[in-house]
């Protein structure tokens, strides 16, 4: 039998849609930042938890 394409489709999805996003409250909460300020960053350098936690990390130094 040939391979489901529907199911590797989905997959795909999945695993790219389980990267942590922040929203702009649980950004501006966790920082310190008003959420106006908040929602200009992530604007500009996306929503990855991972990506907005190094851009931070890479600031204090």
């Amino acid at each position: 039998m040939a391979d489901d394409k529907s199911k590797a489709t989905e997959d795909l999805w999945l695993a790219s849609s389980s990267e942590e996003s922040y929203q702009v409250a649980e950004f501006a909460e966790k920082y310190g930042f008003p959420e106006s300020e908040a929602a200009l960053i992530i604007e500009r350098k996306g929503s990855s938890k991972k990506k907005l936690d190094a851009y931070m990390a890479s600031r204090k130094t």
